[in-house]
């Protein structure tokens, strides 16, 4: 995954315009680091999630490219090409960050919800099982508040 993510930057590195374009050497990724290789489970569980990235990233161009090209018949021509990509980019990344931000608050809140409850359920079990315990040894005495002697 993490070769992933670098072989992603590399080639966002060597096709971005202006100046020398950076080139790493891949050939030190091959060899041996000193970690064990990975079970088949999490092999696939990984590519499970480098699918979920590559369909989010085709996601990302796709709007993009249609924002892109709308920004672009809106905004006057002296505007450059790398300015309306850079800001329709940075809007789209804003905008996605935002609705994580609010997926993550509606779970975090529901998550608080079901433990304040668990928390309320199991003091109202402990109170009545503590009463049913101390009643009973009310009962056991032969004496109780209420009865007459």
């Amino acid at each position: 995954m993490f070769h992933f993510f670098l072989s992603f930057w590399v080639v966002k590195l060597n096709s971005s315009g202006g100046g020398e374009a950076y080139a790493m050497d891949e050939a030190g990724f091959d060899e041996y680091d000193g970690v064990e290789e990975e079970s088949d489970d999490e092999d696939d569980a990984e590519s499970s999630v480098d699918l979920l990235i590559r369909f989010l990233q085709s996601m990302f161009k796709k709007v993009s490219k249609r924002a892109k090209k709308a920004s672009r018949s809106v905004l006057p021509t002296v505007i450059s090409p790398q300015l309306v990509s850079f800001a329709v980019d940075g809007t789209l990344l804003l905008a996605s960050l935002s609705v994580v931000k609010a997926l993550l608050e509606v779970i975090c809140t529901l998550g608080g919800t079901v433990f304040a409850a668990i928390l309320v359920l199991r003091v109202i079990w402990a109170a009545v099982s503590y009463f049913q315990s101390s009643g009973n040894s009310f009962n056991q005495g032969g004496n109780s508040f209420g009865a007459v002697a």
